[in-house]
């Protein structure tokens, strides 16, 4: 922690090396502690490196570089044509308070954390480290920015905005697998939105076949109207094994009934698919068609624990996307035969579970329990399983 004579008399000695960077061969400049900026700062022409964190609670003009390695917070005013490059080997955040940033450089494998929103009005450089943006936070590019990079080292890991017309990258990613999406023509009026990706979609049923496996990119309109656009989207780090299997689907929500986009252009080179027409939808999905089902479509344990340290020990839930809610049941017996718990609903056995209390509230003693599930999986086909469900103190 800096004292505040420190981080005053810091400020005052940086400020008056800025006042020296127009003058020829003074083109680099270094601060070893962090820069805290209370008053004024005008850089025009030099590379800054701060080695710290950096805190504009003055007025910062930057015609420059500043690079950093710590966190990067701008509570004050922000201006200039200038980069910032965010450079650090460990995690950074990044708080620019919904302020313009002419240009932001991504390098340095720690990942970045961008807090609150942050403009974009030129470009956008991804050459090593990850963009995290969470929930509530927001990084925008406006509508003449580009974007530069992408790579399974570099890429944006949650919603990425943008807004305009025409050709729109979206280098998106998501642990560890990196998937752009290109939309090749935006058309509309005053639109903006954003992309996210997604690497565990749940499976998702199509005429008399099942999509798994899913790569999925999400779309949110924020304002305007989005009026279509011609996709491209890169298959090749997770179907390079296969790619005659996939197929390329677009829908407006999990619950509502998705389309197979049939008008779609493969290319081997690139291990890119585009579409040939333009996609309205919110929602693209590349997945693995299949007319079987396997192992990762259910899952139900064979045992619970009342008592486990881990509370997802304690009951007994229903995993995968095979079984529809339509005739679900599913029945518990005692060794005599006699039924001690039973439900008709999967969305609870899904979300809640089984905890081995009986239907009379009572919890039951350790011991083999039968059981048996039946119901429809998506395709309507009857499905049935028995088996033995074990508690265990």
């Amino acid at each position: 922690m800096i004292d505040r004579r420190h981080r005053i008399l810091s400020n005052y000695i940086f400020r008056s090396l800025i006042l020296l960077v127009v003058v020829p061969g003074c083109q680099q400049i270094s601060a070893a502690q962090g820069l805290f900026n209370a008053s004024s700062i005008f850089i025009d022409g030099a590379d800054v490196f701060v080695a710290g964190d950096v805190t504009n609670e003055g007025t910062l003009s930057n015609n420059g570089t500043i690079a950093f390695s710590g966190d990067w917070k701008s509570r004050g005013p922000y201006s200039g044509t200038g980069v910032l490059k965010a450079t650090g080997s460990k995690s950074q955040r990044i708080s620019h308070f919904n302020q313009d940033v002419h240009t932001l450089i991504v390098q340095g494998w720690g990942t970045k954390y961008i807090r609150g929103e942050m403009n974009i009005t030129n470009e956008l450089h991804l050459i090593e480290g990850i963009v995290e943006v969470s929930s509530g936070d927001e990084l925008r590019l406006a509508g003449a920015a580009v974007i530069f990079g992408g790579s399974s080292d570099s890429y944006v890991d949650g919603p990425l905005t943008q807004e305009g017309t025409g050709y729109k990258f979206f280098p998106l990613g998501k642990n560890g697998t990196y998937a752009p999406i290109e939309y090749l023509d935006v058309r509309g009026e005053g639109s903006e939105y954003s992309v996210a990706f997604f690497d565990h979609a749940p499976g998702v049923q199509v005429e008399d076949a099942i999509v798994r496996k899913g790569l999925c990119w999400m779309r949110t309109d924020r304002r305007g109207n989005f009026g279509g656009s011609a996709v491209s989207v890169d298959y090749g780090q997770v179907f390079s094994e296969g790619p005659e299997k996939m197929i390329m689907l677009t829908g407006t929500g999990w619950d509502d009934p998705f389309l197979i986009i049939s008008d779609v252009h493969q290319s081997p080179e690139t291990n890119k698919l585009s579409t040939t027409i333009d996609i309205h939808a919110p929602i693209i999905m590349l997945g693995e068609i299949s007319t079987l089902w396997n192992g990762s479509d259910f899952y139900f344990p064979n045992a619970l624990s009342p008592n486990a340290v881990n509370v997802e020990n304690r009951k007994a839930k229903i995993f995968g996307e095979r079984l529809s809610a339509d005739n679900f049941h599913f029945t518990v017996f005692n060794r005599w035969g006699a039924v001690v718990y039973e439900t008709s609903s999967l969305d609870s056995m899904k979300d809640n579970g089984w905890d081995g209390i009986s239907q009379g509230g009572e919890q039951l003693l350790a011991g083999a329990y039968p059981y048996k599930l039946t119901g429809l999986d998506k395709f309507g086909k009857k499905f049935e399983k028995k088996g033995i469900i074990t508690i265990v103190y």
